[in-house]
């Protein structure tokens, strides 16, 4: 009996902007997807920005272990010496194959056998499938197959695309912000054009099961739904609250259960799992540990607490500098089911993307402008951050210097400083040098 396929659709900034997740967004293939699937519903990435949470799901390493620790075309490509799933399933007898966005590493360099993504155009949702099902039809019969596709869509750089490429939503679609989100003019607008270019991504998404059917592939394939971070905006993206480091992740496995799982899980423990889940064994340097065994018994403890960074992230800040400036603002946090805990290394200063709820600013009118929209706080940020997330579940109110809270201060302090020194963390001393200057490398067309 040959060996189960598997597909990794990994999508831009989506957060866990599903119907299937209780937005109010245009999603009905994801959703219907939702109901014969597995979702978690406490997935989070163990780094908020897109190089490094990719580098983390595909080598099961933490970024500061693999050195991955800010956007690859800013310098920091994940160093060819380490291993990933690609690599798994290389030595296992799968044919490897990618479509789309390869972000950890400078693109067509990751040791794909196949690999269809030649120009930027190919990041787009319905290339990146329609390159992928036409990669399935030429396949190697005799293999079974390890596909990832990773699409653009619902990034902010493809929203000028809305009303183009990519459909605008009805008229009558009603207005969604995020829980927590500031309700402004300028947000509300630029939300809508993250629901049209999310709709779009589901339709993509929706062609590939399609296809998938046509091709007679569905019955012997896991198929995941992830995302690599939360999505942009204030307190999103790029931060350690929820909004920036919630994912969702679906999984539909042939025969599987299908429901929800409450379990907290990291993306930096995708690489075990998805060895786990083909029958393949699990590398030893992996940091994160497969939740396989939450897949198959609802009941399975996994992780007490997660552990999530921030280091780098190229940003175009919202002062409106014309180029990308690469910003070293390291941060770490745990989080459990009832609390979170932020330690911020260069308190006082606020980094160049807004991680606090913040002032609208009038009269900007560009595509992205609905999301740097806003004025950095007026008050410093604090050294460290406590949210009792069974009372606050938005994150609103920093309960450091409560006493009621001292123990748990004290507890998750200690569990910081434990994992941090177990695993080589490098704050607040100086980050290690940039591995090279910027640039996507030899093999991508130019900017």
């Amino acid at each position: 009996m040959q060996k189960r396929n598997l597909i990794y659709f990994v999508c831009h900034d989506l957060g866990r902007g599903l119907g299937a997740y209780g937005a109010q967004l245009p999603t009905p293939r994801l959703d219907a997807f939702a109901d014969g699937a597995l979702r978690f519903n406490n997935a989070h990435c163990a780094s908020p920005a897109c190089s490094p949470s990719r580098a983390c799901a595909m080598t099961g390493l933490y970024a500061h272990t693999s050195g991955a620790i800010g956007l690859s075309h800013m310098g920091w490509p994940l160093a060819m010496k380490h291993k990933t799933s690609v690599d798994d399933f290389n030595a296992a007898g799968y044919q490897t194959i990618l479509s789309g966005v390869n972000h950890e590493r400078h693109p067509r360099t990751d040791r794909y056998q196949v690999d269809v993504t030649h120009i930027w155009e190919d990041w787009s949702a319905e290339r990146a499938v329609g390159n992928a099902l036409t990669a399935l039809e030429n396949r190697d019969l005799s293999r079974p197959f390890y596909l990832n596709v990773g699409v653009q869509q619902p990034h902010s750089s493809t929203w000028k695309n809305v009303g183009r490429q990519i459909p605008p939503l009805p008229l009558d679609w009603p207005e969604w912000l995020p829980p927590g989100m500031p309700e402004t003019p300028a947000l509300r607008a630029a939300f809508r054009q993250f629901a049209a270019a999310v709709r779009h991504m589901d339709t993509a998404f929706g062609c590939l099961l399609d296809g998938l059917d046509r091709l007679g592939l569905t019955s012997n394939t896991i198929i995941v739904f992830t995302t690599d971070h939360g999505m942009a905006g204030p307190r999103g993206k790029g931060s350690l609250y929820g909004l920036g480091t919630e994912i969702a992740l679906l999984m539909r496995v042939p025969g599987g259960p299908t429901g929800t799982r409450d379990q907290l899980i990291s993306n930096v423990d995708y690489r075990s799992t998805w060895c786990d889940a083909v029958g393949l064994p699990i590398p030893e340097e992996c940091q994160g540990k497969s939740f396989w065994p939450c897949v198959e018994n609802a009941n399975h403890a996994h992780h007490d607490a997660l552990f999530i960074e921030r280091n780098y992230h190229g940003e175009k800040p919202w002062r409106k500098e014309p180029d990308f400036i690469d910003c070293y603002d390291p941060m770490r946090a745990v989080r459990t089911r009832d609390h979170l805990y932020i330690r911020n290394f260069e308190p006082g200063n606020h980094p160049a993307e807004p991680t606090s709820p913040c002032e609208s600013v009038p009269g900007l009118s560009k595509w992205e402008d609905g999301l740097v929209s806003w004025k950095l706080p007026q008050y410093p940020r604090p050294a460290e951050e406590l949210y009792d997330l069974r009372t606050d579940p938005q994150e609103s109110l920093n309960v450091v210097g409560e006493p009621a809270q001292d123990n748990t201060l004290t507890t998750l302090r200690q569990r910081l400083a434990s994992w941090m020194q177990s695993t080589g963390d490098f704050p607040p001393g100086p980050p290690p040098p940039r591995p090279e200057a910027p640039g996507w490398g030899p093999n991508w067309p130019g900017v």
